[in-house]
Formats: C-alpha cells, sequence, structure tokens
C-alpha cells in the first residue's frame, strides 16, 4: 500500500511540472533561435535567406526552407521561425 500512495504522489509531482519543464524548454528553444537568426542575417535586414541560413550554421532551417517560407519571398523572418517554434511546441 506505501507503494501505491508513493506511486501515486510521484505521478502528481511529474504532471504538475511537466508544464513548467516544457515552457522552459520553449524558452530555451525561442532564445537560441533569436540568437542564431541574429548572427546568421549578415545584413541585418530582419530577414534570412537559405544562403544566409546555411552560412550561418542553421542547417535544419536550411534544408526546410521551402517549408518554412510559406509566403514564397525568398527569404523567412524571425516571425515566421517563432510560429514554426510555437507549432512544434503546441
Amino acid at each position: 500500500m506505501k507503494t501505491l500512495v508513493k506511486l501515486v504522489v510521484l505521478s502528481a509531482v511529474a504532471m504538475t511540472l511537466a508544464p513548467a519543464a516544457h515552457a522552459d524548454a520553449y524558452q530555451d528553444r525561442l532564445t537560441e533561435l533569436r540568437t542564431k537568426f541574429r548572427a546568421s542575417d549578415k545584413n541585418q535586414d530582419g530577414k534570412l535567406t537559405q544562403q544566409e541560413a546555411r552560412d550561418g550554421g542553421m542547417t535544419r532551417l536550411a534544408s526546410n526552407f521551402s517549408r518554412i517560407d510559406t509566403d514564397r519571398d525568398g527569404y523567412v523572418t524571425l516571425a515566421q521561425l517563432e510560429a514554426q517554434l510555437a507549432a512544434h511546441f503546441k
């Protein structure tokens, strides 16, 4: 019976902490994304071309560029990348 009580308490604690850990992970990834975006945006126009993404080491962005460039204008903005990240964390 003690083991069952401990298991229930542990499960309750885990369910309480999970949303906080999820939010922390999202914030960490968002900070990392913003930092990499700014470092890769060599001409500081607030947009990344596929080449800028590649040159900046953002290989996942470069590989998925056409999927993320939803308006097909040849570049992605930080807002587009943030939307992708938010959708991933839903």
